[in-house]
């Protein structure tokens, strides 16, 4: 391969990513979040399948469906924690 057709080919390639990268740039990436061609939308974001506890030190803790006052799953931290209610 001659020195000139090795510029021509490594142009062409440059020209290639270039086109590629301004198409991807266009059609493909939105400042959204999608999964399969769905958007996800901020109502998407929450913890459906879990109830969301926020401890006093800003911790968040997932239970499942029911939190008893005694010991509870945690999915997030993968462990049992003892739940009680606060006295007020």
């Amino acid at each position: 391969m001659k020195a000139n057709e090795r510029k021509l080919l490594f142009w062409w390639l440059v020209m290639l990513l270039l086109i590629l990268g301004v198409i991807t740039t266009i059609t493909g990436c939105n400042s959204g979040w999608s999964v399969a061609n769905l958007e996800i939308t901020p109502s998407d974001n929450q913890d459906t399948f879990y109830i969301v506890i926020v401890d006093q030190d800003s911790t968040t803790h997932w239970y499942d469906k029911t939190i008893y006052i005694e010991e509870n799953y945690c999915f997030k931290h993968h462990i049992w924690e003892d739940v009680r209610k606060k006295s007020e």
